[in-house]
């Protein structure tokens, strides 16, 4: 505290003349203008620290050598008292932390004693200039100790001691009241000197000085026994710290009955709180011995405290100690759950206050589990209405790490459940993740044990809504241990509910879809499983998944499932180049899976093919069709024709691979000709085609691959045109007849080449299936109008010299709406060539005729006037042969030339009509019946030709 300045008689005043003063003096003016600036920017403080220290140490040794000093020069004691209430504000004032600054002061403080020591020397003093001096020296001596200045402290009590003596020498003259002050000074001088033997590590002078300040107790004011009281409390503080419990029960102890002398009421606040202080240094002290005497007399003395202070919470906290230190025997844990409870309502919503409610918890708790766990509880729900939310969070951490300390039991597990139930707010990320990784730990020790009851539950804890901030990541990964946990126990029923509420997040991982996947195999649910396929087909890293949903379907026998994961890679990876896959195994694989299929067309195949066979209106057999034809069209052929035309570059598919898909889908078409839908055996046999298509020319093989090819174009022209026959649909029906045409074409180019290679037998096979297709391709062109074709048809059929061929083209022909030209050229090609085959007889012949004769007369009669006079000399060859042309024949061609010759007649084209009557009437002259031929000579004579010549010449 700051100190009043004093003026002193001009008689006390001497001369300053000593050298030492006066540096002394020209320093504190300089160091007292720098405190007063700003002490933070004191340039080089230890060095003025230094500098003070050699004045300090200079008036020390003046002082003691020159006791007189120079006494009562006011300027002395103004500049000391002056430095000495800077000091002591800006030590107070400066922060804590700032140690160089708090130095500086403490030495200036020191120094401003010295010279106030000079400007009250020892002899010429009065007594209360001594007391002065003295109070001065114990306040400095303090502040040294409490600094760790020892040597300061030493030489400050050294001029105390030196006062004090004086003062005990004068005392037999003073009054009353400051003899009793001299006495309290004595005791306070004892105490620092206690204090300081202690931090000197003195102990037998510390013990000899209490020893002495023992014997002044009657004079110890409240003031002074709370100063004493404090300095035997921090020598029990240090010994306890050193684990000198013993020793330091024995000072607690001393300060304990230090603080007791004066009555309580006229302590101060300060000194009530210290006494509090050293009871429950004294009871920790007494516990720490861990003597059963020691743990009865700090049992006594909480007793004493409580029965003082009532349900404090200090009293609370050193109930627990004496409870925590009762030997594990006898220990009550009740006791110190309600003492903990106690403390729990007492609760000030302070961080210290939770923590220490926190640490009693855990040490109730390597006592008694189930009760600190019960306790923690209710603390958890205690602190509901509390803003704080850390606290909770913490509490909700702790309890976890209370739990999965414990032994496993479904019990424990729904008790933590039922506490969360009743907290509303969610934790943060960070305490949801802290909890869940110490639950992790327990779930995946039980599931490792077969445990897998105890392994859900504590799953289902973890997923529990307090936790729903720790992230989908983790939630996804729960979510999956419980679909483990059911499939371990086979409760499909809890499994189905676990995918049901699967988390979006979670059903976007490939591993959650493939545990939900297993679920769909096992429970039969096709829908699922194809859900689950499709996500996993989504995932950037799913080729090892779909492999192990093929796997665990040809485990269950789930042919359906497989496929759906096969096309799921096919699909992902039939277009891109490179492929994790090699796609010609993955192809045999599906075709070998649907051949399965395709052997029990009878048999139930569930939900999942019904869906498919809705889908696309059809039975279950057009599902398999369907599959294979894509599959070998879309699929085989499309990555065959991305291959590399570079020989250098290595082939997809190998030699070996091309047979075996030209083989099966050549077998599985003429396998399933007749059961199969006709258009899914086109497309697989179009297939086989385009596959033998990338077979290499030298290969040894050629013939055989080559028939294979012929014999394949020969079943789909044959269904194209049976399509095209049947097909309403005009447009789809010339599409039908235009694509036979290539595959006719086709066979057309290869078939010369391999007939000599063939037998006489597969020879003449060959040529009458080139035969019909030529009659096909004949229909093929009259359909689509390509007049021009059938004249080449015509001709390239004729090497198979095929009668039937002929007529087939012939009749369809005759069928068809055909310029006229074009039917008479053709037709007259085909009349030529059946004439020309030894097969050919007159009826053929003359219905041809007639047929050809009653197509052309409505559309050019120049040319039925040429098939006309065909016919006469074609009845002229005949009936000069055996043969005869049927008399209804000629009959109905000579009646119809002869009509056409009428209407002639009737339209005035006279010469016309006469050439129409005698040519019909010459066709006439062959009919076995000649009363045919004079009907019509004698009708043609009736016309007259000269007089409407005569008529029109008028």
């Amino acid at each position: 505290m700051p100190i009043p300045t004093r003026n002193k008689d001009v008689s006390q005043s001497a001369n300053k003349t000593d050298k030492h003063i006066e540096a002394a003096l020209d320093f504190v003016r300089h160091l007292y203008k720098i405190l007063s600036s700003d002490p933070s920017d004191a340039p080089a403080t230890d060095q003025l620290v230094e500098e003070i220290n050699q004045h300090v140490k200079k008036l020390h040794n003046h002082t003691h050598k020159h006791g007189a000093g120079v006494s009562g020069h006011p300027e002395i004691d103004q500049q000391g008292t002056r430095l000495w209430n800077i000091c002591t504000r800006l030590r107070r004032d400066c922060e804590p932390t700032n140690k160089r600054l708090k130095r500086l002061h403490l030495h200036g403080r020191v120094l401003a004693f010295h010279l106030l020591v000079v400007a009250n020397p020892i002899k010429t003093s009065k007594a209360q200039d001594l007391i002065y001096v003295v109070k001065l020296a114990l306040k400095a001596a303090r502040d040294c100790v409490e600094s760790s200045e020892f040597e300061l402290a030493t030489r400050v009590l050294q001029k105390a001691a030196d006062y004090k003596s004086q003062l005990q020498d004068l005392a037999s003259g003073l009054p009353k009241e400051e003899v009793d002050e001299c006495n309290c000074l004595e005791v306070e001088y004892l105490i620092m000197r206690t204090a300081l033997s202690w931090a000197d590590n003195h102990v037998d002078v510390a013990e000899h000085m209490y020893t002495k300040a023992e014997r002044l107790r009657q004079y110890l004011t409240p003031e002074y026994a709370e100063k004493l009281a404090d300095v035997l409390y921090e020598i029990g503080k240090s010994l306890a710290s050193r684990n000198d419990f013993p020793l330091a029960k024995k000072w607690f102890q001393r300060a304990n009955e230090i603080i007791n002398t004066p009555n309580l009421e006229h302590l101060s606040r300060e000194g009530l709180e210290l006494r509090l202080a050293i009871l429950q240094a004294l009871v920790s002290a007494l516990l720490a011995t861990g003597a059963s005497a020691d743990l009865d007399k700090a049992t006594k003395l909480v007793e004493y405290i409580e029965s003082e202070m009532g349900n404090r919470p200090v009293v609370s906290l050193l109930k627990l100690e004496v409870l925590r230190k009762t030997p594990a025997e006898i220990f009550d844990d009740d006791a110190y759950a309600d003492v903990l409870r106690r403390l729990i309502k007492d609760f000030n919503s302070s961080d210290a206050g939770f923590k220490l409610i926190i640490h009693h918890i855990r040490k109730l708790h390597d006592k008694s589990p189930g009760a600190a766990c019960a306790v923690l509880d209710d603390f958890t729900l205690s602190l509901r209405g509390v803003d704080e939310n850390v606290w909770m969070e913490k509490a909700v951490i702790t309890r976890m790490w209370m739990i999965t300390s414990q032994r496993d039991t479904n019990e424990t597990i729904d008790t933590v459940r039922g506490v969360l139930s009743n907290l509303t707010r969610p934790l943060s990320a960070e305490a949801a993740v802290a909890a869940q990784a110490l639950i992790w730990k327990k779930l995946e020790s039980n599931y490792s044990q077969r445990q897998y009851d105890i392994a859900e539950n504590w799953c289902r804890l973890s997923l529990h809504h307090i936790f729903q901030n720790c992230g989908p990541g983790n939630v996804a990964k729960l979510e999956r241990k419980l679909l483990l946990c059911a499939l371990a126990r086979n409760e499909m029923g809890a499994a189905i509910s676990v995918v049901h509420n699967l988390s979006k997040q979670s059903w976007g991982e490939p591993m959650t879809a493939y545990l939900a996947f297993k679920v769909a195999i096992r429970c039969e649910d096709r829908n699922l499983a194809e859900q689950c396929i499709h996500i996993i087909g989504q995932a950037p890293e799913h080729v090892d998944f779909l492999g192990a949903c093929i796997a665990e379907s040809h485990k269950k026998g789930d042919i359906f499932c497989a496929i759906a994961a096969l096309k799921k890679l096919q699909e992902n990876y039939e277009y891109k180049d490179p492929s994790p896959i090699h796609l010609p195994a993955l192809f045999r694989c599906l075709i070998r899976l649907l051949n399965i299929l395709a052997e029990k067309p009878d048999e139930r195949q569930g939900d999942f093919i019904s869906d498919l066979c809705r889908q696309f209106d059809i039975g279950k057999p057009r599902f398999i069709q369907i599959t294979f034809a894509l599959l070998l069209t879309a699929s085989v052929v499309y990555t065959l024709e991305r291959q590399s035309n570079d020989p250098q570059t290595p082939k997809l598919f190998t030699i070996d691979e091309l047979e075996w898909f030209s083989r099966n889908a050549y077998n599985l078409a003429l396998k399933h000709t007749t059961s199969w839908d006709l258009r899914c055996v086109v497309r697989l046999l179009t297939a086989c085609v385009n596959i033998i298509n990338h077979f290499p020319s030298d290969m040894r093989s050629q013939v055989e691959v080559t028939l294979k090819a012929l014999f394949s174009r020969f079943i789909i022209a044959s269904a194209l045109v049976s399509f095209a026959r049947t097909q309403d649909n005009v447009k789809e029906q010339l599409e039908d007849y235009q694509l036979m045409r290539k595959h006719v074409s086709a066979f057309d180019r290869l078939v010369p080449e391999y007939l000599s290679r063939l037998d006489e037998q597969s020879r003449e096979d060959m040529v009458r299936k080139h035969a019909t297709l030529l009659t096909f391709d004949f229909e093929a062109a009259v359909a689509l109008g390509q007049w021009d074709d059938l004249g080449g048809i015509v001709q390239r059929a004729v090497p198979c010299r095929s009668a039937v061929a002929f007529q087939t083209m012939a009749d369809s022909l005759l069928r068809a709406q055909v310029p006229g030209q074009v039917l008479y050229s053709t037709m007259r090609k085909l009349v030529n060539e059946i004439w020309d085959l030894e097969s050919f007889d007159a009826v053929k012949l003359a219905k041809y005729t007639r047929c050809l004769f009653q197509a052309t007369l409505p559309l050019d009669d120049t040319l039925a006037m040429k098939l006309l006079q065909e016919a006469c000399r074609k009845a002229r060859e005949l009936h000069e042969s055996d043969a005869r042309w049927p008399e209804e024949e000629l009959e109905w061609m000579a009646a119809t030339a002869f009509n056409h010759a009428i209407d002639l007649y009737g339209a005035y084209e006279r010469d016309r009509a006469k050439k129409w009557g005698s040519t019909a009437i010459n066709l006439a002259h062959y009919c076995p019946d000649k009363s045919f031929e004079r009907m019509l000579q004698d009708r043609f004579m009736r016309l007259s030709f000269e007089d409407d010549e005569r008529n029109r010449g008028r």
